[in-house]
C-alpha cells in the first residue's frame, strides 16, 4: 500500500510539471499568434478556397458584415458569413437591374440571380449555391442552414490546419523550453521518489491546482479570440508570468547550474567555501553531466519532457484530475481497522476469551 501510494503521488507530481509546462509552451504560443496570426490567416486561406474567386473573396471580406470583425479576422460566424454571401451573390447578379434589395428573403428570386451569373467568372459559387439552394426544397431558412453548414465544413478543415500547425509548434517549444529550463523527466521522477518532503508539497500544490483552476481550452480551431493582438499579448504574458511562478514555487531541481569559478570575488580567501560549493555542484542533478552515461540520460530526461509536453494541456490536465480522484479514493491499510479472518472470527462480546485478553 505505501508503495502504491507512493507510485501514485510521483506520478501526480511529474504529470504536474508537464501540465505546467504544456500550459507555458500554450502560452508562448498564443503570443506568437498574436503577431504572426496563424488562425486569421488560415481563415482567409480557406474562405479563399471555398469562394475559389479572388475579387469575391476580396469584395466578401470588404462587406460591411465583415470588416467589423478586424482588418484580419480570426473567426467568422457561419451566420454571417451565409448572409454576406447571399448579399455579395445577389449584389452581383443584380448588378444593372432594377432587382429589390429585399428580394434576399424570396429563394426563388435569389436562386434566378444566382442562376444569371456570369458563368465563366463565377462558376464554382454558381454551382455550389444553387445545389445548397435545390437541396433546400424551396425553404429559405433551411437553404441557409445549407450555406452555413457548407462554410462550417470548410472550416474543419482550416481547424486542422490550424490545430497541426499549432501541435508542431509545440512540440518545438516543448523541446526548447525543456531544454532551456532542463526540465530533465528522469531527474523529477527521481527526486519526487526520495524525497518524501518535496513529493508531498508537490502533490498538495497539484490537488489545490486542480480544485482551483478551470480546465485549459483545447486548440483553438474556429474559437473566438481577442481581436486586439495588444490585449491578446497581454493576456499570453500574464499567462506565461503565473505559469513559471507556480513552476519556480515547487521547489524541483529544474534550471541549469554552472561549476563555482574560483576566480569569483566571492571565493577570495574563502578556500573552504569554494570546495563546500564545488562538492555541491558535482552532486546536484541540474549540472550537465561529465561523463557519457550521464549525458545520455540527461538528453533523455530532457526528450522525454518535450514528448510529454507534444501531448496538450488538456490532455495532462485530464489525466492529473483522474489521477488525483483515485488517490482520494484509497485508503492506507494502517488507517483501516484490522478485519478479523474466516478462521478467527471476533469473539463475542462477554466471552471467556475477551474477558482473557482484557486481563492481558
Amino acid at each position: 500500500m505505501v508503495f502504491g501510494s507512493t507510485l501514485l503521488e510521483v506520478a501526480i507530481g511529474v504529470i504536474f510539471v508537464y501540465l505546467l509546462l504544456s500550459l507555458l509552451c500554450s502560452a508562448f504560443s498564443e503570443l506568437m499568434e498574436a503577431f504572426i496570426k496563424f488562425r486569421a490567416r488560415d481563415l482567409e486561406k480557406g474562405i479563399g478556397k471555398l469562394l475559389n474567386n479572388e475579387d469575391l473573396a476580396k469584395e466578401f471580406f470588404d462587406h460591411p458584415l465583415i470588416k467589423p470583425l478586424g482588418e484580419t479576422p480570426s473567426y467568422i460566424p457561419a451566420r454571417t458569413f451565409s448572409l454576406a454571401l447571399w448579399n455579395l451573390a445577389t449584389t452581383q447578379a443584380a448588378a444593372g437591374t432594377e432587382a429589390a434589395a429585399g428580394v434576399m428573403q424570396d429563394l426563388n428570386a435569389i436562386k434566378k440571380l444566382i442562376s444569371s451569373l456570369d458563368e465563366k467568372k463565377y462558376k464554382n459559387i454558381k454551382v455550389s449555391l444553387l445545389a445548397l439552394i435545390d437541396e433546400a426544397g424551396g425553404d429559405i431558412n433551411a437553404a441557409r442552414a445549407n450555406v452555413e453548414g457548407w462554410y462550417n465544413d470548410a472550416m474543419d478543415r482550416v481547424s486542422g490546419w490550424y490545430k497541426r500547425r499549432t501541435h508542431l509548434i509545440l512540440v518545438v517549444l516543448g523541446l526548447l523550453a525543456a531544454a532551456f529550463l532542463n526540465v530533465d523527466t528522469i531527474n523529477v521522477t527521481h527526486a519526487l521518489w526520495y524525497n518524501d518532503t518535496l513529493r508531498s508539497s508537490v502533490v498538495s500544490a497539484a490537488e489545490t491546482y486542480i480544485k482551483t483552476t478551470p480546465a485549459p481550452a483545447a486548440a483553438p480551431g474556429q474559437a473566438a479570440a481577442p481581436s486586439d493582438a495588444d490585449e491578446q499579448a497581454k493576456v499570453a504574458r500574464k499567462k506565461i508570468n503565473d505559469v513559471r511562478d507556480e513552476i519556480n514555487q515547487l521547489g524541483l531541481p529544474i534550471g541549469w547550474v554552472s561549476q563555482p569559478d574560483k576566480k569569483d570575488k566571492k571565493y577570495a580567501g574563502k578556500q573552504a567555501l569554494y570546495d563546500k560549493d564545488v562538492a555541491a555542484y558535482e552532486v546536484d542533478p541540474r549540472r550537465f553531466p561529465e561523463d557519457g552515461y550521464g549525458q545520455f540520460l540527461k538528453l533523455l530526461g530532457i526528450f522525454l519532457t518535450a514528448l510529454a509536453v507534444s501531448q496538450g494541456a488538456p490532455f495532462w490536465f485530464d489525466l492529473l484530475n483522474k489521477i488525483v480522484v483515485i488517490r482520494s479514493t484509497i485508503k492506507p491499510h494502517e488507517k483501516s481497522p484490522e478485519q478479523p479472518s474466516k478462521d478467527k472470527p471476533k469473539p463475542a462480546a462477554g466471552t471467556d476469551q475477551e474477558e482473557g485478553d482484557d486481563k492481558h
